[in-house]
């Protein structure tokens, strides 16, 4: 089974993607609110700037420390103890005599 690391890449890149549809629904919302687009931009551009920073931090420590929800896979046999085994069963039917 192979295992898979999961790059800082991949993080950054979850971070622009929610940030955009966050702070356009935050606009909306916004400007929904107090009927001022400028009020809704103004808010979604503060929140643009921000919360990208504080989202991948945030990511970053529940990557790193937080080992809540993770599960444990354990590994296959290492190819060497896998070898050891098929030698010693070539041997044991090597070794019969034949008549």
């Amino acid at each position: 089974m192979s295992q898979i690391k999961v790059s800082a890449k991949r993080h950054l890149a979850k971070t622009i993607s929610y940030r955009i549809i966050s702070t356009l629904i935050g606009f909306l919302i916004m400007w929904a609110v107090s009927g001022s687009i400028t009020v809704g931009a103004a808010f979604g551009v503060a929140e643009l700037v921000y919360k990208p920073i504080q989202y991948y931090i945030h990511e970053r420590i529940w990557y790193r420390y937080i080992k809540y929800g993770l599960i444990k896979i354990k590994d296959e046999k290492p190819k060497k103890e896998e070898q050891k085994e098929e030698q010693k069963t070539k041997r044991l039917v090597y070794t019969k005599k034949a008549n």
